[in-house]
């Protein structure tokens, strides 16, 4: 008899993941986006109008990801505005992320571009999440690092992938909602 997977009924977690201008030293946050309790996306284009620093710009990067320059400086949030946003959101939240490195660098880059304000939140690495889970359910106890692999292969065929920050939490979701459901972290044949 194998012990049963993961509850359904487990909160969802929280996730986040940003767009940077480049992966340069100089580079800075130009879209952020997270996932609510009930599962939606939020996401905002991120001003650099406002921080003087900020002036790294990756055509490459540009490329990948389809955001202009131009289109922040019309569109974009103030930074000042997004982290009173996050901290809105998710205040208090432990919130995961797929690379906490980049992710870490680029919400400290945000914050200390305002007055004063820091995160009211913490960010963590969603794997150890993922992995904690899949150990749960007895099928996949030795074997969780693989079938995690799996999962990530079966999301990404679902998904058409765009190199955005909610394509991204999107991702986190889906992996979630696939390592959640009890002994069927199994990828659909």
């Amino acid at each position: 008899m194998t012990a049963p997977g993961p509850s359904t009924s487990e909160p969802m977690p929280r996730f986040l993941d940003f767009e940077a201008s480049s992966l340069a030293s100089g580079s800075y946050p130009i879209e952020v986006a997270w996932s609510n309790p009930d599962g939606s996306i939020e996401s905002y284009l991120i001003s650099p109008a406002s921080v003087e620093r900020w002036t790294d710009w990756s055509w490459k990067a540009e490329q990948l990801h389809g955001i202009r320059r131009v289109q922040l400086l019309a569109e974009g949030k103030s930074p000042d505005w997004v982290c009173r946003r996050l901290n809105e959101a998710l205040d208090g939240a432990t919130v995961y992320t797929d690379d906490p490195d980049y992710d870490g660098q680029w919400l400290t880059e945000l914050f200390s571009a305002t007055w004063g304000l820091s995160p009211s939140f913490t960010l963590a690495n969603a794997a150890p999440l993922f992995l904690r889970m899949l150990e749960q359910d007895a099928q996949f106890a030795d074997g969780a690092a693989r079938q995690l692999e799996r999962v990530k292969d079966s999301v990404r065929q679902q998904l058409p992938q765009r190199h955005r920050a909610s394509w991204d939490v999107e991702y986190l979701l889906g992996l979630w909602r696939q390592v959640n459901r009890p002994s069927s972290a199994t990828p659909p044949a």
